[in-house]
């Protein structure tokens, strides 16, 4: 079994040398066949030189920072194209604890599960904040909700992936990966699994944003970016009632002075109706149109 273990980087010249350190000092104990994949995001430091000390040969290099996302999926793309079996992801930052890689391996091994996320315990993690430790919850409840899954964690980018999970996710975010992958694995029947981790004291700050607002912002731009394009049909067909509704209401009324009064001065009402119900419609139609251009994109990836 070829395992991938990717860690997407920028500039952590100051904590990839140990993160190496502990996923070898984790894996070679338990004698895996594995290889440490390094994804330079556009590093200006000493990242990549670090990285070779450690004995890193496999490094996928990017001209600039394109952000998490994008190097994630460059790296899923490497793995594709080096038939990995199992990948792997964890954060430059040591984030996560390394001893729990294997129990990521061992459950995507030993189950049927195509991506196997870990858990973080929110509640005794003393560096979150109580409003983070709410706004992770709410994200995931979200997330639930819009994927269909059953989700603890959906913001954890330490994960393991299947082989049909390599070959079959894509991610189209810049900023970050961890809610579009886990919204798509619905729509591509891949099951999700989840283990319990444990995370290490933060040795920076977060790069991903700069304040909670830009934080909440951004994931659920992502939420509503990759609602439209895998359930445009749900979507919009949820947007079109309201108009709808109103508009029928408007129309209703204009029928009901038209019969049993004089009608005079509520044809407002027949145009406003009738307006809005055309923009339900329509809305329905966007609806329509996006499903079968899922459907499409959907046969395409799954033909090549």
């Amino acid at each position: 079994m070829k395992i991938f273990i990717q860690i997407p980087c920028f500039n952590e010249e100051q904590q990839i040398g140990n993160t190496i350190s502990e996923i070898k000092k984790s894996l070679d104990i338990n004698e895996y066949d594995y290889e440490i994949v390094i994804i330079d995001d556009g590093s200006t430091d000493k990242t990549v030189e670090i990285a070779k000390q450690n004995g890193i040969k496999k490094i996928v290099s990017l001209n600039r920072n394109m952000g998490l996302g994008y190097a994630f999926n460059q790296g899923r793309i490497f793995a594709y194209e080096q038939n990995a079996d199992v990948l792997i992801n964890t954060d430059a930052d040591n984030q996560y604890k390394a001893k729990f890689i294997v129990n990521l391996i061992e459950y995507i091994k030993k189950s049927k599960t195509d991506i196997v996320v870990g858990v973080r315990k929110f509640d005794e993690i003393d560096h979150f904040s109580k409003t983070k430790k709410f706004l992770q919850k709410l994200g995931t409840h979200v997330v639930r909700i819009v994927s269909g899954q059953k989700i603890s964690d959906a913001s954890s980018g330490f994960r393991a992936y299947s082989k049909d999970a390599i070959n079959r996710l894509r991610v189209d975010s810049n900023y970050s990966y961890t809610l579009e992958t886990l919204i798509q694995a619905n729509e591509k029947n891949l099951i999700i699994g989840e283990i319990p981790i444990e995370t290490n004291s933060p040795t920076r700050k977060s790069r991903l944003f700069k304040s909670m607002t830009e934080f909440i912002i951004k994931q659920m731009l992502i939420i509503l970016k990759t609602f439209l394009l895998y359930k445009p049909l749900q979507f919009f067909s949820t947007l079109s009632i309201l108009p709808i509704l109103i508009g029928l209401i408007a129309i209703f009324r204009f029928i009901y002075y038209f019969i049993f009064q004089s009608g005079d001065g509520h044809i407002q009402s027949l145009i406003l109706g009738v307006t809005l119900v055309l923009i339900g419609l329509l809305l329905f139609s966007l609806g329509l149109l996006g499903y079968l251009i899922k459907n499409i994109k959907k046969n395409l990836e799954e033909k090549f």
